[in-house]
C-alpha cells in the first residue's frame, strides 16, 4: 500500500510516474475522512487549495519539471503557524476568525518546494498544554489507542503522520511540543537549534526564543529531507544568520555520549528507562563511547523562570481581548494569564537574568560529550482526558523536554524499545548548540540498528 511508504519512497514513485500527486492527495484525503471522526487531528482541511497544488504538481511531473523531492507530497501544518489564506486559530476562541495574509518562512519554503498543504492540525490553546485539548477544537486522540492522547502541543500533527494521513508534518516546539508527541506516537520529531529554521511572520512568542519550528517524519531519511528544505539562513530572521553551517558528521566518526534517566529524585518509569538503556547499549556497539552522567542543568531553576516567562506571555496575549478573554480561554491559559498580570517588571527581568546564567552553566557542565541521551518523556501516552499520566504531574511529564528549548539546543526524539503493553516510547538525543548534524547522525545509527518504520498502530492498518 502506497500510504505506508515514506515521503522519500513516494517521491521516487513520482519520479518514475508510477503515481501522481493527484493520486497521493486523493489517498491522503480518503484516509483523513475515514480517521478524522475518531482522531480529530485537523482544525481545517484545505481541499480546494490542496487540489490546486496537487494539480500543478501533476502538471510539472508530466512535463518532467518536478521542483524537487517534496514536489507533490502531502503535508500538514500546525494551527499556530501562518499559512496564507488558511485559518490560524492557535487553538483559541480568541483567534477563531483570524486568517493570515502571508506565509511564515517554513510555509513559504514548503510551497516553493511544491509540497501539497492538506490543512492545519490541532493544538491546545496558545500551544500551552502537554496534551491536545481546547475549547475551540476539542480533544485530539492517538491512532495507537483513541483513549490515549497523542501529546501536545503538536498533537494533531503527530496523529496525522502516525495514522498515515500525511507522511510529513510541521509543528512547533516550545517545551517539547514536537518531541513529546513524536514519542507518544512512534515518530521522529525534531527541535532544531534556535534559528536553524528561520521564522518571520506569526503569533507573538509565548516564551521569548524558546519556540522553534519542529518537523515530524516516520523515517530518518524523511527527516533529513524535510529538515533540508526548511533549514538555512533567511535575512528576515537574524537568528538564522548567526551561526555557520552545521559541521558534517560521518557515520565512521566515533562519538562520545553521556546518558541519564533521572534528575534528582524525579525520573522515568522503569519501562522508559529500560528503553533508553537499550538504545545506549546499541550505540555503544555502533562507534560510540557511552557513559552515565548527571543532567547538566538545574531543573528547579528552569521551572521557576519558565513559569514566569510563560505566564507573562499569556498575559500580554490575552490583554489584546479585554472584553472576552476571561470567558473564552481554557482554564490553564486563564490561570497563566492571571499570574502573568501580577508579575512586576523587575521580576520579569530577574527571570531573564536567571535564564542567562542558567544557559551559561549548562555550557560549563556539559563536558566533552558530543551528545547526551535521555528519555523524551518519563512515561508513555496516557488518557486523553487527564492532565498527566497516573502518579505524575504535567511538570514531571515535561521534565526532559523544556530544558532543551530554554538552552536553544538541537534535540530529536526517535522510537525506542516499546513499552511492554505496546505503547511507543521515545528516546531523545541532544547536542550542543548548532550541532544539529550530530543528533541526526546518532538518530540514523539507532534507526539502522533497530528500524521502526514498520511499526503501525492497528487503527492506521484498518483503513
Amino acid at each position: 500500500m502506497t500510504w505506508q511508504l515514506d515521503a522519500t519512497a513516494l517521491s521516487a514513485l513520482l519520479d518514475t510516474r508510477d503515481t501522481t500527486p493527484l493520486r497521493l492527495l486523493e489517498q491522503s484525503l480518503a484516509r483523513l475522512d475515514a480517521l478524522e471522526p475518531v482522531l480529530n487531528a485537523f482544525t481545517h482541511v484545505d481541499r480546494d487549495g490542496a487540489l490546486a497544488a496537487a494539480t500543478a504538481a501533476t502538471a510539472r511531473q508530466a512535463a518532467g519539471e518536478r521542483l524537487g523531492p517534496l514536489d507533490g507530497i502531502p503535508v500538514s501544518v500546525k494551527d499556530n503557524i501562518f499559512v496564507r489564506g488558511l485559518p490560524a486559530r492557535w487553538g483559541s476562541l480568541l483567534f477563531r476568525d483570524f486568517v493570515p495574509d502571508r506565509d511564515d518562512v517554513c510555509a513559504e519554503r514548503l510551497r516553493a518546494a511544491g509540497a501539497v498543504i492538506v490543512g492545519k492540525t490541532t493544538t491546545p490553546e496558545l500551544a500551552m498544554l502537554g496534551r491536545t485539548d481546547s475549547r475551540l477544537s476539542g480533544i485530539t486522540r492517538s491512532p495507537w489507542d483513541p483513549a490515549l492522547t497523542p501529546g501536545g502541543s503538536s498533537g494533531g500533527a503527530s496523529a496525522s503522520v502516525a495514522a498515515g494521513v500525511t507522511t510529513l508534518a510541521i509543528g512547533t516546539d516550545m517545551g517539547g511540543s514536537t518531541r513529546l508527541p513524536a514519542a507518544y506516537t512512534g515518530l521522529v520529531g525534531m527541535r532544531p537549534s534556535t534559528g536553524r529554521i528561520p521564522r518571520r511572520y506569526g503569533f507573538p512568542a509565548t516564551c521569548i526564543d524558546f519556540q522553534v519550528i519542529g518537523p515530524f517524519a516516520r523515517t530518518m531519511r524523511d527527516m533529513r529531507l524535510l529538515y533540508g528544505v526548511l533549514a538555512g539562513p533567511d535575512p528576515r530572521d537574524p537568528y538564522s544568520e548567526r551561526f555557520p553551517p552545521p559541521p558534517p558528521v560521518s557515520s565512521e566518526r566515533r562519538l562520545r555520549i553521556g546518558w541519564f534517566t533521572a534528575i534528582g529524585a524525579e525520573g522515568a518509569t522503569p519501562e522508559v528507562s529500560a528503553s533508553v538503556a537499550a538504545a545506549v547499549a546499541a550505540l555503544a556497539g555502533a562507534n560510540c563511547d557511552a557513559a552515565p552522567v548527571t543532567a547538566p542543568f538545574d531543573l528547579a531553576a528552569l521551572r521557576t523562570f519558565h513559569a514566569t516567562l510563560t505566564a507573562a506571555a499569556a498575559a500580554r496575549i490575552v490583554v489584546c481581548f479585554p472584553d472576552r478573554w476571561r470567558e473564552e480561554t481554557c482554564d490553564n491559559v486563564r490561570a497563566a494569564a492571571e499570574r502573568g498580570l501580577m508579575i512586576s517588571a523587575p521580576d520579569y527581568v530577574n527571570a531573564l537574568d536567571a535564564l542567562a546564567t542558567w544557559r551559561a552553566d549548562i555550557t560549563t557542565a556539559w563536558g566533552d560529550y558530543d551528545a547526551l541521551i535521555c528519555p523524551t518523556a518519563p512515561a508513555p501516552a496516557w488518557r486523553a482526558e487527564d492532565e498527566a499520566p497516573p502518579g505524575l504531574s504535567p511538570a514531571t511529564q515535561g521534565m526532559f523536554g523544556a530544558w532543551i528549548n530554554a538552552a536553544g539546543l538541537p534535540g530529536i526524539s526517535v522510537p525506542g524499545q516499546p513499552h511492554p503493553d505496546g505503547r511507543p516510547v521515545g528516546v531523545q538525543i541532544v547536542a550542543p548548540f548548532g550541532h544539529d548534524t550530530v543528533v541526526l547522525e546518532l538518530a540514523q545509527r539507532l534507526e539502522t540498528l533497530a528500524p521502526w518504520a514498520d511499526r503501525w498502530p492497528a487503527m492506521a492498518l484498518s483503513v
